[in-house]
């Protein structure tokens, strides 16, 4: 982290050169931009299964500047603290078990000491009429691969084309050499980020030793997409990542009815092996199989200021998807906090979803539901289930809470959830911990600036 620091310094230290550099040219000024969020999180397992908690801060400050009309730069820097470990450095006595959601607060396996600090984004943009090329450090968002921010947010170094015309046909290419997962916010080399976040078991049930011994140097990024003038929004995308995976992602939006207030979506992913899947020893292999593939659809009513949705997912028997869960969240539409299908195969999931928002004149309150149903393989199939998780019923609920006035931009929000278990009966703990017939809540104070 001490490379990281310097970085830190460094560009802070040169703002006030960079800044007379735009203002020569008569440019627009440089903004400042940031937040701190301090999170209380914790789960409540049933019956004598471990209870973990933790208290964490973290925060970001940027600054982006434009110094010329086709040339803008742009930095941030990340800290996290956390006020003691002792609610995840525990371990259940009968399974031998740690936390999963509140490490993601603080990951013990590569970080020390109380604080941690990261530079996310370091990066120049190029923009000429519709194209815009970006370069360094910086945050993107896609379907596969995308800035989930807490506490780090998923960083990519490397190169981000982008074509955006105002209407019509619209691409996107990237290379990217290098990953910052929100688990630890260092850049690393593409194999070595993936399995930060949780290991899982390989298809015999041993237990996964691909982590730090993934070969894989970069990620390639396609995309194409069309808006239509009806409503219709098309696009396509591509990653294929060295030594690992070929993944396809399609999807199609349609906007309909006479106030637009209807939304109908499609998906659907197609993921092949691409060279020894990481590492030609079985035992450190993190693509096992050949190919997997999903599909699902979404449907959406938009009424007054709320929205109600059902959605599907299917994913394929036979394969495990894999989508690193250090590169971002799922792009699946029956995805729910807290929950993952990844490294799954088999897959039927259904989620019913509410959302509404009630602007007041001096407060703005956000509120969510859901209800999802996921039938998953038996636990104990190793070849089907990487992480060992049961059949679940999954319901989820937030309302946060945001002034107008004196308190502007600061924000209070509280999310709960519990999860039970839906399918055969599962007598084995380890299934069970974090995993099925457990509380969880998280209570999340931000303040913008």
């Amino acid at each position: 982290m001490k490379r990281t620091r310097s970085l830190f310094l460094i560009c802070f230290f040169n703002l006030q050169f960079i800044t007379a550099f735009a203002q020569e040219g008569e440019k627009e000024r440089g903004f400042w931009s940031g937040a701190v969020t301090t999170r209380y999180m914790q789960t409540s397992n049933k019956g004598t299964l471990e209870d973990f908690s933790i208290l964490a801060s973290y925060g970001k400050v940027g600054y982006h500047i434009k110094l010329r009309d086709w040339l803008k730069f742009g930095v941030s820097g990340n800290g996290l603290i956390h006020y003691g470990t002792g609610g995840i450095d525990k371990r259940d006595q009968t399974t031998g078990s740690g936390p999963i959601y509140e490490a993601n607060l603080w990951n013990s396996r590569l970080m020390s000491g109380s604080a941690e600090f990261s530079l996310p984004e370091l990066y120049l943009d190029f923009k000429f009429d519709s194209h815009l090329i970006r370069v360094g450090r910086f945050i993107e968002d896609s379907p596969t691969i995308n800035g989930e921010g807490w506490p780090f947010p998923n960083a990519l170094k490397g190169l981000w084309y982008k074509y955006q015309p105002l209407v019509g046909f619209n691409a996107e290419a990237a290379f990217i050499d290098r990953i910052a997962s929100r688990f630890s916010g260092d850049f690393e080399n593409i194999g070595n980020t993936i399995g930060a976040g949780g290991l899982g078991v390989g298809t015999d049930g041993s237990g996964s030793q691909y982590w730090a011994a993934t070969n894989s140097n970069f990620v390639a990024i396609t995309k194409l997409g069309y808006r239509f003038s009806g409503g219709l929004d098309l696009a396509f995308w591509n990653y294929y990542t060295d030594n690992i995976s070929n993944t396809i992602f399609t999807e199609a939006k349609f906007d309909v009815g006479e106030d637009k207030d209807w939304h109908i979506a499609g998906q659907f992913i197609y993921q092949t092996k691409i060279g020894d899947g990481g590492n030609n020893s079985g035992i450190l292999q993190y693509k096992q199989d050949e190919s997997a593939s999903g599909f699902g659809f979404m449907v959406k009513k938009d009424i007054s200021k709320s929205a109600l949705s059902l959605a599907f997912t299917r994913i394929a028997d036979g394969s495990r998807l894999l989508l690193p869960r250090e590169w971002g969240k799922e792009p699946f539409y029956t995805f729910q906090r807290r929950t993952r299908v990844e490294g799954i195969s088999d897959v039927t999931a259904v989620v019913v979803k509410w959302e509404s928002s009630l602007d007041k004149e001096n407060h703005k309150l956000n509120m969510f539901s859901s209800l999802g149903y996921h039938s998953l393989p038996n636990p104990a199939d190793a070849s089907k289930n990487k992480y060992q998780v049961p059949s679940t019923a999954h319901l989820d609920g937030s309302i946060k809470y945001s002034p107008k006035n004196k308190l502007r931009g600061f924000s209070a929000e509280l999310y709960v959830a519990g999860r039970f278990l839906a399918g055969e009966t599962v007598s084995n703990s380890a299934y069970l911990i974090n995993r099925a017939d457990f509380f969880h809540s998280d209570l999340i104070l931000s303040y913008i600036f």
